[in-house]
């Protein structure tokens, strides 16, 4: 009885070794590809990928209107991925799930930019232009309506701009923050994420009486009404231009997840 269960066992074990010995051939084979130049991935491709990768090839010149050179460099790209899914026994039909001139019309097409391909300093300046625009343009607003100068001694242009900016920042990075990350709810614990944001506000509060003391008056005026609904119309010009020529999506009033 102790004989046979020990070879079981024994027959066990082989098998195990076996299937472990098949698992480290197909990972050394599946690194071998990895490192394979695009001419000997081309001698590796069954027939079925040769012709998929010929019909691929002859779509690209002809729907994209490249010269072979181009289309050629285009696949060289994928050979690796149709080797390696090959080398598992899905051909490049399947790997793929479309025919090559729907690939062809796939790789042509350009990829849809995304806010995960947007870096955050261009979503920060974004809302800080956004942020200038409201404070220094409510204010002039309020100023045109103000009988008592002296209501707003304590804001002067920089600091109308400096806050503003400095909100607006502050406001993308909240919304990176809470904004959930894939299968998590949120990227860090609140007790930081509350303590990091009265931080910064009170970096703000002290911004704010920096710019307000006596001596700094001379670069921190306080203009007309007219003269800070002009400035606001013109710093939200150029953040239309900063938008369009870095092409982004959402804002700070309407976020959109950047995780990858």
């Amino acid at each position: 009885m102790a004989e046979n269960k020990n070879a079981e066992q024994t027959k066990i074990d082989a098998n195990q070794q076996e299937k472990l010995k098949e698992k480290v051939a197909v990972q050394n084979k599946d690194d071998q590809i990895k490192q394979m130049s695009s001419q000997e991935l081309r001698k590796e491709l069954s027939k079925k990928n040769a012709d998929y990768i010929f019909r691929l090839q002859k779509e690209l010149e002809t729907q994209g209107k490249m010269s072979q050179e181009e289309a050629q460099k285009r696949i060289d790209l994928l050979l690796p991925e149709i080797v390696l899914a090959q080398h598992h026994g899905r051909p490049a039909s399947n790997f793929y799930t479309m025919s090559p001139k729907l690939k062809a019309a796939d790789l042509i097409k350009p990829k849809e930019k995304t806010a995960a391909d947007i870096p955050f300093w261009q979503y920060a300046v974004d809302g800080a232009l956004i942020y200038v625009v409201l404070f220094v343009g409510i204010f002039g607003v309020l100023a045109l309506f103000q009988t008592n100068s002296k209501a707003n001694a304590q804001m002067g242009i920089l600091t109308l701009i400096s806050v503003g900016a400095g909100m607006g920042a502050l406001m993308t990075k909240y919304n990176e923050l809470i904004l959930p990350a894939t299968g998590k709810s949120n990227k860090i614990p609140w007790s930081k994420l509350i303590l990091g944001l009265v931080t910064m506000i009170l970096g703000l509060l002290a911004l704010m009486w920096l710019l307000s003391l006596p001596a700094l008056k001379v670069i921190n005026p306080i203009l007309p009404g007219e003269a800070n609904i002009i400035i606001a119309i013109a710093v939200y010009g150029i953040r239309w231009l900063f938008r369009k020529h870095y092409e982004l999506i959402g804002s700070v009033f309407s976020p959109v997840a950047r995780n990858k």
